[in-house]
């Protein structure tokens, strides 16, 4: 019987624990992770799902799955992968790509891992049968995959986070902005009213995003509705699949962990693949 650790939305372990297959309460997440492999010619180590998959069988993915009570997110990554391809892989050759909180359906922390290998997979040495079979690909033949929807369709931010250019926010870290509230603090979101806004959200005057449209900011350090701010940029959240990125504003100077940032923009973010830049 597999248990999971039940988090926060803040990455806080809750000391619940929840068994696999049955429904995570509300406002509870369980940690996941997606490990990508790649080699020195620039390929990736994609499995094919076994027949026997109660879902989405003989489909293709990268490594992956939900991490075990009492392991830490990058130990999940390794044992997955040797559980499904038996390939070790070392601990100082994986990154962080970043982590996406999801709500509704999945109500899971998402760690994404890059590691680079040398070598071939060893499905002989697997220590479970969840892959029928593995190869090096190309983003290209990857791609190919998804278009012709063989490749699991949720790993859609391959194409625009893994091959990414990192943005360079240095010129806006520790910028003074002052701007205007146009959704505070418990308004609800105009096209979506469901969507609630835990957090002041507006946009600083006179400066125009990429989108054309005055810069989106999130703000933190109250926990009052506003009208207007001041405040200092902190973070800029960086979305990999949309033109607009958000400032994250700090109106009391205080640094906020990238735990707090995430786990209070997750309401409207988990719709998006992104990353926190300091």
């Amino acid at each position: 019987m597999e248990r999971w650790d039940l988090y926060t939305k803040y990455r806080e372990k809750t000391g619940r624990e929840q068994i696999r297959g049955e429904k995570i309460p509300e406002g509870f997440y369980h940690l996941v992770v997606h490990v990508w492999i790649r080699n020195s010619k620039g390929e990736y180590l994609i499995s094919q799902r076994s027949a026997n998959r109660p879902t989405f069988p003989l489909m293709w993915e990268c490594a992956g799955g939900s991490v075990l009570q009492g392991e830490s997110s990058i130990e999940g990554a390794l044992r997955e992968v040797k559980e499904e391809v038996g390939v070790e892989l070392v601990p100082e050759s994986g990154e962080l790509l970043f982590t996406k909180i999801r709500g509704r359906d999945y109500n899971d922390i998402m760690d994404v891992w890059l590691f680079d290998y040398e070598g071939e997979p060893h499905l002989e040495e697997a220590t479970t049968d969840e892959v029928a079979a593995c190869k090096w690909m190309t983003v290209s033949e990857i791609r190919n995959l998804y278009e012709e929807k063989k490749l699991v369709q949720n790993l859609d931010y391959f194409f625009c986070i893994l091959d990414a250019v990192q943005p360079d926010y240095s010129g806006i870290i520790g910028k003074a902005v002052q701007g205007t509230v146009d959704r505070p603090l418990g308004s609800s979101h105009p096209r979506n009213p469901e969507m609630i806004y835990p957090i002041n959200y507006g946009y600083v005057n006179g400066v125009f995003a990429r989108d054309g449209e005055e810069q989106d900011v999130y703000l933190f350090g109250t926990e009052e509705p506003l009208k207007t701010f001041e405040g200092k940029v902190i973070a800029v959240w960086h979305r990999f699949n949309d033109e607009e990125d958000k400032w994250i504003v700090s109106l009391d100077g205080k640094d906020r962990t990238e735990e707090e940032i995430l786990g209070d923009i997750s309401f409207q973010e988990q719709y998006f693949y992104g990353k926190l830049y300091w």
